[in-house]
C-alpha cells in the first residue's frame, strides 16, 4: 500500500459506525516494588507506590470501544452490562466522558461490575485479582440488551463481540442477533472465547489467538502447517468468511473467501505488555475493513496498530496520528 492509499483508508475511519457487543470491565493497575519475602508465607511482599491515585482503564469490550472512538469517531456504539455499584458508575461516566451514546450500557443490579486488579512490580505482574460474575445474564437483561441491537443494527457497518466469558455472550442472545445482522448485510466480526465459539456459525470473520484455535480444533498449534489447518478448519466448521488467527510471536494468518492464506510478521520491535492488543486487532481490522481495505491490508493495519499498544504497560488505545506515523514509516513487514 503506497502513502496515498493508507491516508484515504485512515482518513474513512471517521464515516465508520461500529458497535462492540460483550464483556466490559475495568483494568486496574497497582504498581510497587518488591524488597522482600513474607514472613508469614513465601509470597513476595510489594510495596504500592501509585496507591493514592486509582490506576483505572477500560478494559474488554470496553477497550476494543475505546479503540475504534480513537481511531474512527463518536458515532461507535459499546452494548453490555455494568454493575450496579461505585466501579459501574466511575466506568459509565468514563465512557460518557467521551462524548459517545451511553444507552447501550446496561445497569444489572445483581452481578458487580467485572474489575481485574493487577499488581505490577519491577514492570512485571505478581498477581492479578478478578471481581467478577461469569453466570449468563438475566433474561430481563438479555432482551434489554437485544433491543438496544435491534434498534441500531439498520444503521450499522459492523457489529463485534468481543466475548471474555463473564455472561454477556450466550447461545440464547445469539440467537436472537446473528440471524438479524446477518440479514442487514452488517459485518460481523468475533473475538471468541471456548464456551461460545461454535455458537459464531455464518459471522464474516473470526479472530482467534492460538489457545482459542486450538481448543476449538482439539490440537495444538505448534506449527505454521498447525496453523493454516487451523484456520481452514475453523472457516469450514462455521461457514465465515474469513479467518485471523493471532499466533502471538509468529504475528498472523489470514486466511480469505478466496482461500488464500498470508502468514504477517509481527510489527512489534519489543514487547513490554500484551494486555489489551487482541482488542486493538479486531477493533483496526473492522475499522479497516469497513472503510474499503481487502482483509489482507486490514490484518497488516491491525497488526502494525498491536505493535504500537503493546509498547506501554496495560490497556491503551491506538491514535491516528500514531497509526499513520508508523505506517508511513514502513513498520509493516512485507509479505
Amino acid at each position: 500500500m503506497n502513502k496515498g492509499r493508507l491516508e484515504s483508508l485512515i482518513e474513512s475511519f471517521r464515516k465508520r459506525r461500529i458497535m462492540v457487543v460483550g464483556d466490559i470491565m475495568l483494568d486496574e493497575y497497582l504498581e510497587g516494588n518488591v524488597e522482600r519475602i513474607s514472613p508469614e508465607a513465601p509470597i513476595p511482599v510489594v510495596n504500592l507506590v501509585n496507591n493514592r491515585g486509582r490506576d483505572v482503564r477500560l478494559g474488554g469490550a470496553a477497550n476494543v470501544f475505546q479503540n475504534l472512538v480513537s481511531l474512527g469517531d463518536r458515532e461507535m456504539l459499546l452494548c453490555g452490562v455494568v454493575g450496579d455499584d461505585a466501579d459501574g458508575s466511575f466506568l459509565q461516566k468514563k465512557i460518557a466522558a467521551m462524548g459517545v451514546d451511553t444507552s447501550g450500557l446496561v445497569v444489572d443490579a445483581e452481578r458487580p461490575t467485572t474489575v481485574k486488579t493487577r499488581i505490577i512490580a519491577h514492570n512485571q505482574q505478581v498477581i492479578r485479582l478478578d471481581r467478577e460474575e461469569r453466570s449468563p445474564l438475566s433474561e430481563q437483561s438479555r432482551k434489554k440488551l437485544v433491543a438496544f441491537i435491534q434498534k441500531k443494527l439498520g444503521s450499522l457497518d459492523a457489529l463485534i463481540f468481543s466475548d471474555y466469558e463473564k455472561g454477556v455472550i450466550t447461545s440464547q442472545l445469539l440467537r436472537e442477533v446473528l440471524p438479524l445482522a446477518r440479514n442487514k448485510k452488517v459485518l460481523i466480526a468475533v473475538d471468541p472465547k471456548f464456551s461460545n465459539f461454535r455458537h459464531f456459525n455464518n459471522v464474516t470473520i473470526v479472530v482467534p489467538n492460538r489457545k482459542e484455535a486450538s481448543g476449538f480444533i482439539r490440537h495444538e498449534i505448534n506449527s505454521d502447517d498447525d496453523a493454516l489447518m487451523a484456520a481452514h478448519t475453523i472457516k469450514e466448521s462455521l461457514c465465515c468468511e474469513c479467518v485471523l488467527l493471532k499466533l502471538g510471536e509468529r504475528g498472523m494468518l489470514i486466511a480469505d473467501s478466496n482461500d488464500k492464506k498470508v502468514f504477517i510478521e509481527t510489527a512489534a520491535e519489543q514487547v513490554y505488555d500484551v494486555t489489551g492488543a487482541g482488542d486493538t486487532v479486531i477493533g483496526t481490522l473492522v475499522l479497516a475493513r469497513t472503510a474499503g481495505a481487502s482483509w489482507e491490508e486490514a490484518a497488516r493495519i491491525a497488526n502494525v496498530a498491536a505493535g504500537i499498544v503493546i509498547h506501554y504497560i496495560g490497556t491503551s488505545a491506538v491514535t491516528t496520528d500514531q497509526l499513520k506515523r508508523a505506517l508511513i514509516e514502513n513498520r509493516m513487514p512485507e509479505p
